[in-house]
Formats: C-alpha cells, structure tokens, sequence
C-alpha cells in the first residue's frame, strides 16, 4: 500500500476517544482503531535514527523520553523535560509526540 494512502486511511482514526484508550492502557488489547494507529506507526518508523524511546532514568520513579542516533557509540538524547512517574504513561508520552509530528492531532 502507497505510504500516504496508508497514512490517510488511519489520520481520521485519530480522535479523543482512541487517545483515552491508549491512556489508559498503552500495552495490551486495544480495539481496531487504535491497533491500526500503532500498526502505522511501527512501520513509519523504521530506522533507528531519531526513534523514541523510554529511558529509565530513577528505577520505579522516573521515566523519559529519549531519541537515539542511529550512530553506535553516541547515546541517545534524553528529554528531561519529558519525564513520567510510571513507564505506561512514558509509553503514552511517545505516542502522543509521534500522533503530533505526524499531524494527526
């Protein structure tokens, strides 16, 4: 499938009710909706240059969003300012970043 067919067949899936859904549980069973969100956006996302990613940063405490270089040897960079209390909510945080980047919100 043509990547901008794929990405427009899933932008109007977006709407508040699948961002609820995916709040409240970022891992696990999700409808239809969203399990098309996030199929689209594991595929999108390919590389690993520029991906998000959870970086523990206190164990049990706190969670952040980091990107990584896609260069061996040079560590991600770590958003501080995108810190969580639980990595679920981490989780959520990415997701959001990446539904906005696209455009999708």
């Amino acid at each position: 499938m043509n990547h901008d067919i794929f990405k427009d067949s899933v932008k109007h899936l977006v709407n508040q009710n699948v961002l609820e859904e995916h709040a409240s549980n970022p891992i696990g069973n999700h409808s239809d909706a969203l399990k098309r969100i996030l199929v689209y956006l594991r595929k999108y996302k390919l590389e690993l240059r520029g991906k998000y990613i959870i970086v523990c940063v206190q164990p049990y405490k706190k969670w952040c969003i980091g990107k990584l270089s896609g260069v061996r040897g040079v560590p991600p960079q770590i958003y501080e300012e995108e810190c969580f209390g639980s990595e679920a909510e981490a989780e959520h945080g990415i997701f959001i970043k990446r539904i906005k980047e696209l455009g999708f919100m």
